[in-house]
């Protein structure tokens, strides 16, 4: 493969206008429009790939981003980092990824990334520890928050509208005629699932429905399934907010042991789809138990990701001093069965 020297010896013209034109640089440095396309006809050509350990010696770049996304298990991390990766890709970085295991293993995975020097680190923060928020607000490396953000951190974010999504799905079900709405959600206290907490509040009382605290539980990730059977049945509720369909499992076997048929028993809706190919969703007989499709909050989460590298490497190259705080809408869309 030949050096950046050599392709520019063979058009005749600098080094430095080749590396401008590599880099998007030519209109700023008044390179012609006619000499920058024959510079990229070439590069195409020859296939031109910097080297990176030299560009890392003269930049003190690593060209690496540390991504840390909650669940990579889901489709909806996984469409994420694929946004995070489509933009990366553009400038030629690399990403290294972490689980952090829904926060579990957060703080080990900021601790590793620093220590790896990389340039930037795109977080899905999971856990309210204070000593992970006291670790990112000490830290030089450029940070930018997706899916959820820590308030009390001037961090730049992109995240859903949970406010919007949780308002819009609720009001959905009081549309079809639900009156006891029961919130499932979990004992984490992130700012995300406190808005959507709030949308849940908000739908009811502008539809004049004066919450209930029984029909409130904000534990549904480690209540045990005795406990959670008992609830449902003595309230009785005619629909359900899922904070997550990821926490659907026990609520889907209570419907299958008591014949319950959505949406005809119980209506449902959530963020999130349920992710059919789950052993346990299968274990738990879901498709016996749903005669239409499922309605949920659809997030944008390749969009999301997009839109945080993007944000990321504007604050690498210093193009971005201005903290961003992006609101995403979601949509209300139906899962087929």
């Amino acid at each position: 493969m030949k050096t950046l020297k050599e392709i520019a010896e063979e058009l005749g013209v600098s080094i430095s206008a080749v590396s401008y034109v590599y880099n998007g640089k030519w209109k700023k440095k008044r390179i012609s429009e006619k000499l920058a396309k024959k510079i990229e006809k070439k590069l195409k050509e020859e296939n031109y790939q910097p080297n990176f350990l030299g560009l890392q010696l003269k930049t003190k770049k690593t060209y690496t981003i540390g991504v840390i996304l909650g669940d990579l298990t889901r489709k909806y991390s996984l469409d994420i980092l694929s946004g995070i990766e489509k933009i990366l890709a553009t400038k030629n970085y690399l990403s290294l990824i972490s689980n952090s295991n829904l926060g579990e293993r957060e703080m080990d995975a900021i601790k590793i990334l620093i220590r790896r020097n990389v340039d930037g680190i795109i977080i899905g923060p999971n856990t309210d520890d204070p000593k992970v928020k006291e670790l990112i607000k000490e830290t030089e490396i450029p940070i930018v928050f997706v899916d959820n953000y820590i308030p009390e951190l001037n961090i730049d974010f992109v995240v859903s509208d949970n406010f919007f999504g949780a308002y819009k799905a609720v009001n959905y079900l009081i549309k079809n005629g639900c009156k006891r709405i029961m919130y499932l959600g979990s004992s984490k206290r992130l700012e995300a699932l406190k808005e959507r907490f709030n949308g849940y509040i908000n739908a009811l009382k502008n539809n004049k429905i004066e919450p209930e605290e029984k029909l409130i539980i904000n534990r549904f990730d480690i209540i045990d399934y005795r406990e959670l059977k008992e609830i449902i049945e003595e309230i009785k509720p005619d629909g359900i907010f899922l904070e997550s369909f990821i926490y659907s499992n026990k609520l889907f076997k209570f419907l299958f042991e008591k014949n319950m048929k959505i949406p005809d028993d119980i209506k449902l809706i959530g963020f999130d789809p349920v992710d059919l190919n789950f052993p346990e969703i299968q274990k738990n007989h879901f498709h016996s138990i749903i005669k239409k499709p499922i309605p949920y909050v659809e997030q944008k989460a390749q969009k999301m990701g997009e839109i945080a590298a993007k944000i990321l490497l504007n604050k690498i190259e210093e193009k971005n001093k201005k903290i961003k705080n992006v609101f995403l809408k979601p949509d209300l869309n139906f899962m087929e069965v």
